[in-house]
């Protein structure tokens, strides 16, 4: 009996501990609701941020751009951002950097047409009204498929907007087509109730989130951001192991179907890292950028000096693959 009650103590003793292990932090994460952040919702709504000390309030914002502004201006302590966005902020902003990648995938930006402006491909957009936000991802992956079909921007008319205008300009017969992303491209589905066409191009671009903080929150608050990805890594643990669970998560955040989502996490990659392939797509945005004359500066930054990698390889030193 004894024995019994001494083990009961010592249980209720480790508990105790455990609960009070940490003191809890708050941060502020400036999000882009979008599948590719969507680790940050899964670790959020299963209470996995909580587990670690931490309280934690996601405010959205349209873009990754909108959300590293409200970083910088001191709005949030952490923005998850896509790589595009967050190279145009290497060439006007110093003191920040990357600090993990969340979430990746290779046919997240697609092309909408309207079915009634002759449109059967991309090749098809020649002499076209096509609209996209400007400077950011979906900007990019159009350049890109343009090329691909032997088209530049100069083929077209750009039509530049942000990005929850744009569904609004197709259904008035503003412009022809654009490319985003989702929700937008459900919205504008749904607006011109199908009477749409969507080009996808997978593999053309490998777009991936990431997040970025100002160096002096990563040096000054460096125990709270190990936790925070401690967080994300059981979110990503869930997503592997109960990819239905993560689905209706995502589905209820994004406001999509369950059947829709689970299909696209078949693709998706939602995984912390930093591999070296990051470095290469970060060179080839910041070319295309200045080729475009789409930036006052001549001079590409040095990516690796805008990585940390300190908190992630506390973290998950295998994911980490940057030399550095």
């Amino acid at each position: 009996m004894k024995r019994t009650f001494l083990i009961f103590t010592l249980l209720m003793g480790l508990s105790v501990l455990s609960s009070v292990a940490y003191a809890v932090e708050r941060l502020v994460v400036a999000d882009s609701p979008t599948l590719l952040t969507g680790l940050v919702s899964i670790a959020m709504q299963k209470g996995y941020f909580a587990e670690q000390g931490l309280e934690v309030e996601i405010k959205d914002y349209k873009t990754g751009d909108d959300a590293t502004r409200a970083m910088f201006d001191g709005t949030a302590d952490i923005a998850t951002v896509a790589e595009t966005a967050f190279v145009f902020d290497s060439f006007r902003e110093k003191d920040f950097s990357l600090f993990a990648t969340i979430g990746s995938w290779d046919n997240e930006v697609k092309i909408v047409a309207r079915t009634d402006r002759n449109i059967n491909s991309i090749a098809d957009l020649h002499g076209k009204i096509v609209g996209t936000h400007p400077k950011i991802s979906v900007h990019y992956f159009l350049s890109q498929a343009l090329l691909k079909y032997g088209l530049t921007m100069r083929d077209i008319t750009p039509v530049f907007k942000k990005a929850g205008e744009l569904p609004t300009a197709l259904e008035a017969g503003e412009i022809d087509a654009f490319s985003l992303r989702e929700p937008f491209i459900g919205d504008a589905i749904l607006r011109l109730k199908g009477r749409v066409k969507v080009f996808e191009e997978p593999g053309l671009y490998w777009k991936s989130f990431s997040l970025v903080a100002r160096n002096k929150t990563l040096t000054a608050r460096t125990d709270a951001l190990q936790r925070f990805l401690r967080g994300l890594n059981r979110a990503e643990i869930l997503v592997r192991e109960q990819p239905g669970v993560a689905a209706a998560i995502l589905a209820a955040r994004l406001n999509s179907t369950q059947e829709k989502i689970a299909a696209d996490l078949g693709q998706v990659k939602l995984r912390l890292g930093l591999e070296q392939r990051l470095i290469y797509v970060l060179e080839n945005v910041a070319t295309w950028a200045l080729d475009e004359n789409l930036l006052t500066a001549k001079t590409m930054p040095n990516y690796l000096h805008l990585i940390n990698t300190e908190a992630l390889r506390k973290v998950k030193p295998n994911s980490v693959t940057i030399i550095k």
